[in-house]
């Protein structure tokens, strides 16, 4: 008679609070929690039902009886939807810092759905006051930010249709990241945030990742990426929310991944191959307004009006200098305007000759080192082949005792014990014999 049992527990605890406000009081809501903890594996209906009594009053120790006595997670996430939906967010927080494996990717959407409602309503009060602030961040958007980046199991079209037009940018960069869309995200962070530092974190991120392990082909175009975006800002700025729109729309059902890979097409030579002399680098630069090789179909009507944008010249030497071992040097090179001048340049060409040099010095030592051992082996092989037996008159067979005179004859590994060729292959045979018998025998 649990049920029975747990109502006159609630009336006890209630009546006690009433008759002694203010002092210690002989039942407590613990009492509920202490009473519940042996029911969860038989009656977790039961359980959920009168944890809502003390939810409010004991609402850590309610959330632990529900993960402490294995309720499964997405019965009580809805529970609590219904019942108590102030508490959901708290539950599955601590659902996840228990066990970041252990929790669905649908309760992993639910939490960021929670996260986000919470920031959208924080917007809309703080716009109607005209106090929004791009670079504010409540309790509830740092949570949303971190859950964007850190979790996996939320969908992010559904996510990214119910993101204002005109505010949160950081989130929705976030889920374009997660589309794959690198192109748009990084657009945010330059031309809407304008955070170069957010951008280049980015670039970090999305390299490192393709890094451990190994799942994109030349990851450190990214970088090339955010490059073209700095030295072509009215592109990538025109009609950036109709590409939005467009990407989350009912007909657009794939995704495609904006492959950096066709970034640059050489027009010379190979693009991998070490940065040629510096007097002729005027015939890898290109200018302007053919910097962009990948243009969609769609961004190939924007052609004639990029000449007049002004490019990031800053930011770009910045990116170079920072980080000149993750960049193609050759394609880089191709991307920046002639008008760029040498010196600029220092802190990029600097360490990347230098690394090339070295690598260049070190694969030649190497390739000594083997040509050296590859002649040593050589040797040894000549050697072997030299190998002389002298067969007298008085050679005689090791198996037999007879002469071997102009048999045909056979010499051991130890190059004195010499045998009739006839006598080796009997030998040979009858070990043969041998070793079958006694495998029969056994």
């Amino acid at each position: 008679m649990h049920r029975e049992a747990l109502k006159l527990l609630h009336q006890l605890v209630e009546e006690s609070n009433q008759s002694q406000p203010g002092l210690n009081p002989k039942f407590k809501p613990e009492s509920i929690i202490e009473y519940l903890k042996p029911l969860c594996g038989t009656d977790p209906m039961l359980v959920l039902e009168f944890s809502m009594l003390v939810l409010e009053s004991c609402p850590t120790q309610t959330i632990e009886l529900f993960l402490s006595g294995n309720i499964p997670a997405d019965l009580v996430n809805s529970y609590l939807k219904q019942y108590a939906p102030s508490m959901q967010g708290r539950y599955l927080e601590l659902m996840l810092a228990m066990d970041e494996n252990g929790i669905s990717g649908n309760l992993q959407n639910e939490m960021v759905q929670i996260y986000l409602l919470e920031v959208l309503d924080w917007h809309a009060e703080l716009n109607a006051q005209e106090k929004w602030d791009e670079k504010d961040y409540s309790p509830s958007r740092k949570k949303l930010l971190s859950a964007l980046e850190s979790i996996s199991g939320y969908n992010p079209e559904s996510l990214l249709k119910r993101l204002p037009a005109d505010a949160l940018y950081e989130e929705r960069a976030h889920l374009l990241g997660k589309m794959n869309q690198h192109e748009l995200a990084l657009s945010l962070y330059v031309h809407k945030l304008r955070v170069p530092d957010l951008a280049l974190s980015y670039c970090d991120h999305v390299y490192e990742s393709a890094a451990h392990p190994p799942s994109v082909k030349s990851s450190g175009n990214i970088y090339l990426t955010l490059l073209q975006i700095y030295l072509n800002p009215q592109k990538t700025t025109k009609n950036f929310e109709k590409r939005i729109t467009n990407l989350v729309s009912p007909q657009n059902t794939n995704f495609p991944k904006i492959s950096s890979g066709t970034l640059v097409k050489a027009k010379g030579g190979r693009a991998t191959k070490k940065i040629a002399a510096i007097e002729g680098a005027e015939d890898i630069r290109v200018s302007l307004s053919g910097t962009d090789s990948s243009r969609s179909d769609g961004d190939a009507d924007e052609s004639g009006e990029e000449g007049g944008s002004t490019i990031m010249l800053d930011e770009v030497l910045d990116l170079l200098s920072k980080r000149w071992d993750r960049i193609n040097g050759a394609q880089a090179l191709k991307l920046l305007p002639k008008e760029t001048k040498l010196q600029n340049l220092l802190p990029f060409l600097g360490p990347l000759l230098k690394k090339s040099s070295e690598a260049n010095r070190n694969l030649s030592v190497i390739k000594s080192l083997r040509q050296s051992e590859n002649l040593q082996v050589k040797d040894e092989m000549y050697n072997r082949r030299k190998t002389v037996v002298k067969i007298t008159s008085d050679t005689t067979c090791a198996l037999c005792n007879k002469k071997i005179g102009t048999s045909v004859f056979a010499v051991y590994p130890n190059g004195i014990t010499i045998v009739h060729f006839v006598c080796f292959k009997d030998s040979q045979r009858m070990k043969a014999v041998g070793k079958g018998s006694a495998l029969r025998k056994v």
